[in-house]
């Protein structure tokens, strides 16, 4: 019985290094699923740009995350990594709501354009008609061609899902259109006071 007595402290002190070593692993399923949702949100290129800041969090917080893993503070390394893997789901979520917003945006923009177009060349074609309006009609021309090409951009940008292009491109011709038409019609009424 004396020697149990003796060797109770030796058992205690093996079951509590056991118990530490057990506890010092790293947290391999929140390590794993952390990693897996990153991957994916990186190999997405609508995260990167329908949600860039969504996406920074989630770099942030893999990047904690291996840095606790460096330091071995597996508990620390396991929060992080919780962080992280739902800092990427959100920036997938995210970046699937943006691109929609952005589609739409880019759909509106388009039909504005394409209202103006033929506005825009029609005030053109009555101002040639126009004697005393000092236009250069060639240079007109050249301009309502101009917005014409950059809106067939912005329609093939939007037919290849590039919803960000789309507006740009779009909103170039729809001022393109504005300005021509802000110009011919000043020349135009010019050209009618003289008289």
């Amino acid at each position: 019985m004396k020697k149990l007595y003796r060797l109770l402290p030796f058992v205690f002190s093996l079951a509590l290094a056991l118990t530490l070593i057990a506890c010092a692993q790293p947290p391999k399923a929140e390590i794993d699923a952390a990693e897996a949702a990153y991957s994916k949100a990186q190999s997405s290129p609508d995260v990167a740009a329908y949600a860039p800041e969504a996406f920074a969090k989630a770099q942030s917080a893999i990047g904690l995350m291996r840095d606790e893993l460096a330091a071995k503070r597996y508990d620390r390394a396991k929060d992080a990594a919780i962080q992280a893997k739902d800092a990427a789901d959100a920036a997938v979520t995210e970046a699937l709501a943006g691109k929609e917003r952005a589609k739409a945006k880019a759909e509106e923009i388009i039909a504005a354009a394409k209202s103006a177009s033929p506005e825009a060349e029609k005030l053109l074609a009555d101002a040639s008609k126009v004697k005393k309006a000092k236009l250069d009609l060639a240079a007109k021309v050249a301009e309502l061609e101009a917005g014409q090409a950059s809106l067939a951009a912005a329609e093939d940008a939007y037919g290849k899902g590039d919803y960000l292009g789309a507006q740009d491109k779009a909103a170039a011709a729809q001022k393109s259109f504005a300005d021509l038409q802000a110009e011919i019609s000043a020349a135009v009424q010019g050209a009618t006071r003289k008289k």
